[in-house]
């Protein structure tokens, strides 16, 4: 692959108690950083009943690091409800930019609500030397 691209997904995880399915959909890296694109099934209830009240507000950030031990931070996102209302979808980004000399980046997405946190890591392999 070259040093900036796509890496495909499909990558699914139980998330927030097992009541959510996360699906990291692509990795895609460009010469400032790179962005997740996933979505969450069924959809958030903050994306499903947004001004609710008693729907604690939900947070999302990004932490990552690669094989090589360097770090990266959160650069933003958003999600909302997806076209056909039946999940979220969203992405988030990170910085700075993924050398071209990594072939694994292991992303940690961290969900915040209501004071508890769960986070989750999902590696993607980013070179063929890596899969």
């Amino acid at each position: 692959m070259s040093a900036h691209g796509t890496t495909g997904g499909g990558c699914r995880v139980r998330i927030l108690d097992g009541l959510h399915e996360l699906t990291v959909h692509t990795l895609t890296t460009t010469p400032e950083g790179f962005t997740v694109t996933y979505s969450v099934t069924p959809p958030l209830p903050g994306d499903l009943l947004p001004h609710t009240p008693g729907v604690p507000a939900l947070f999302l950030w990004l932490e990552a690091v690669d094989d090589r031990g360097r770090h990266y931070l959160d650069y933003g996102g958003a999600h909302g409800l997806g076209p056909d209302g039946l999940r979220t979808d969203g992405s988030i980004s990170g910085r700075p930019a993924v050398g071209t000399d990594v072939g694994v980046l292991t992303v940690r997405l961290v969900f915040l609500r209501g004071g508890t946190e769960q986070a989750y890591d999902i590696a993607s392999p980013l070179s063929p030397a890596a899969c």
